[in-house]
């Protein structure tokens, strides 16, 4: 009996601890001059580059389109203010967490799903936006 209480309470701090990732209000580490992630490819720009702020928090993106065209350099930075958020574009190889900044070439046009790479709580999978590359 004391085996299967202490293998509950386990679990539920376990649960605890993961629903509530997004909903801490402690400050998290400034990784501003954290690397870069890798670029799309070595594909030379042929447009213009494009500056894109994003802000996460719970449990949105302040931005739910990103409008760029086929040949633009793209410049994503995160800025995660409630909690702990990331931000993913499997296409383009983009997997930023906390405060940082990624670079790529969008060279595949179409429309691309991003979402919160940072299993944040109850509202994750509302974090989504979309990639349009015209």
């Amino acid at each position: 009996m004391k085996k299967k209480t202490a293998i509950l309470f386990a679990i539920s701090a376990l649960t605890v601890s993961m629903l509530s990732a997004c909903g801490t209000s402690t400050k998290q580490p400034d990784n501003s001059s954290a690397p870069t992630a890798p670029s799309s490819g070595s594909k030379a720009f042929t447009g213009k580059t494009e500056v894109v702020k994003i802000t996460a928090k719970n449990f949105a993106f302040d931005k739910k389109e990103i409008h760029v065209k086929k040949g633009d350099k793209v410049k994503v930075t995160l800025a995660s203010v409630d909690g702990y958020h990331g931000l993913q574009i499997p296409e383009y190889n983009v997997n930023l967490q906390g405060n940082q900044t990624a670079e790529f070439i969008a060279d595949k046009p179409g429309t691309f799903e991003y979402h919160c790479s940072v299993m944040c709580g109850t509202g994750h999978d509302q974090m989504v936006g979309k990639l349009i590359v015209g």
